[in-house]
This record gives structure tokens, C-alpha cells and sequence, in this order.
């Protein structure tokens, strides 16, 4: 399931509003500090993979190559 980075902002937000809440236990403000570390690393591969362009290419035509170059 692939989430949007706007969703992932909205997420991002609400986390961090619920985050100042002074009647959190200390379990619901680790597991909302966990899920935010787990947020921004998806937004950074979000980020990497953007900027990436896959260049297919048919690997039998390379193999096959290589061993007539031998």
C-alpha cells in the first residue's frame, strides 16, 4: 500500500499535535514517537527514489555478449 507524501504530512502533524498533549502515558508517547521516526524515513526513500530512473536493459543480451567477446 503506498501512501502520498501529502497523507504522510497530514500524519506527520496530527502525531506531532497529539505529541503536546499532557495526558499521554509514557507507552502512547513512545508509540507515537516511533511511528514518527518511521514516517520520516519514508518520506526520505520517498525523496531517493524519486530522483532515481530505471533504464532497463535485457540481461541475456549482456550475458550473451560478454561470451562471444571471449
Amino acid at each position: 500500500m503506498a501512501l502520498k507524501v501529502e497523507a504522510l504530512k497530514e500524519i506527520r502533524s496530527f502525531y506531532n499535535w497529539k505529541l503536546k498533549d499532557k495526558g499521554l502515558t509514557e507507552k502512547q508517547r513512545n508509540e507515537f514517537l516511533k511511528a514518527l521516526k518511521i514516517i520520516e524515513k519514508k518520506e526520505q526513500l520517498g525523496k531517493k527514489l524519486k530522483h532515481k530512473k530505471f533504464i532497463p536493459y535485457d540481461h541475456k543480451e549482456v550475458f550473451q555478449n560478454s561470451r562471444k567477446g571471449n
